[in-house]
């Protein structure tokens, strides 16, 4: 976004704006009667208080505008969940995985034997995240660069938010059906004279990742999505859920729209 569109969008948005509130544009735009509407967001502190539309040709009209934040809110929206839950994965140290993987397993009993392989099965998940986190801020990056927004990035957003979910549900998952073998197998690891070379954060991350099977199991709850032994028909039936669920979100912010006098 050039600097005198920012300044017109600015102006603008500074009208609805009450004195206590930040003001903020999204440099994304789409169009609606050949007309580009961009998204403005009201703030007290981090929190979004209301939106509003503006177009930087002529007046706005307020059926232009509730069409353009049917998208623009959707595409926010999604962007945010991915941003936040992606970005708590990539915090993740690779070496929480790997230099506890590097130790070997010399023992014979049942659990410890599956909880590594549960362990590893985490680490692929993880892998899995981070690639996607990823490959959608490079994605993001090319769609600051074009601005325009379009179908195929809402549909875009919607279908990674849906792996977001899944990769979350399989990760919870393991960690709660799989809670007791992974506390064998890290019980393990802390026998071996090789444990003393992790380091304490690594140490940490390991003996902790069982624990407060509490907060897992309300995590999971709150993923809400519809569970399958058919991966596949799993996928498409929770594709289908977000695209409904978003909607129904979208459709509930109506009434935060702000609009010119």
């Amino acid at each position: 976004m050039d600097k005198k569109t920012e300044k017109l969008l600015i102006k603008k948005a500074k009208k609805l704006s009450k004195w206590h509130e930040g003001v903020f544009v999204n440099p994304i735009f789409w169009e609606v009667n050949e007309k580009r509407y961009y998204m403005a967001g009201f703030t007290v502190g981090n929190t979004p208080k209301a939106t509003a539309y503006f177009t930087t040709v002529g007046d706005e009209k307020r059926e232009e505008a509730e069409i353009a934040q049917s998208y623009l809110s959707l595409f926010s929206d999604t962007s945010n969940n991915i941003f936040r839950v992606g970005g708590e994965h990539l915090k993740i140290d690779t070496s929480y995985y790997t230099k506890p993987l590097e130790i070997p397993v010399n023992s014979s009993e049942i659990a410890v034997i599956e909880g590594h392989e549960s362990f590893k099965h985490l680490w692929e998940v993880q892998q899995k995240f981070n690639l996607l986190t990823n490959d959608y801020h490079r994605y993001y990056e090319g769609l600051l660069l074009r601005e325009q927004l379009t179908q195929k990035d809402i549909d875009h957003n919607i279908e990674i938010v849906n792996w977001v979910n899944l990769y979350q549900y399989e990760t919870l998952s393991l960690l709660l059906n799989q809670n007791s073998v992974i506390r064998a197998y890290t019980g393990y690891l802390e026998t071996t004279k090789e444990w003393k070379d992790l380091s304490r954060d690594q140490r940490t991350f390991v003996t902790g990742i069982t624990k407060n099977v509490a907060k897992m199991q309300e995590n999971l709850r709150s993923l809400d999505l519809i569970e399958s032994n058919d991966p596949e028909k799993m996928i498409i039936l929770n594709l289908e859920k977000a695209k409904s669920d978003l909607r129904i979100g979208i459709a509930k912010q109506k009434e935060y729209i702000r609009y010119p006098k």
